[in-house]
């Protein structure tokens, strides 16, 4: 348990740094700017993050569950063809 909060606590510092970063090449934090201005950008983007990530997965697993029930009807379909030919020869 404390390895993965070791993890978690490593993966929250890369983050905080990468959103600093992406801050002030966009030019929305200065070397002025406060802690208080770094926190608020990091939150808001982390939350950002966040709320994207879980949107494209909760797409990419609906896509899936839609392809397959797409091959089940199709499979579904085919075999029914496939009973019915048998059934009239």
């Amino acid at each position: 348990m404390g390895t993965l909060l070791k993890y978690l606590f490593y993966i929250l510092i890369i983050a905080a740094i990468y959103f600093i970063g992406v801050g002030f090449y966009q030019g929305k934090l200065t070397k002025d700017s406060t802690v208080s201005e770094m926190t608020d950008h990091v939150t808001s983007n982390t939350g950002q993050a966040i709320k994207d990530g879980y949107n494209a997965t909760k797409d990419a697993i609906q896509n899936g569950v839609d392809s397959v029930v797409e091959d089940a009807k199709s499979t579904q379909t085919t075999t029914e063809n496939e009973l019915k030919d048998v059934s009239d020869n």
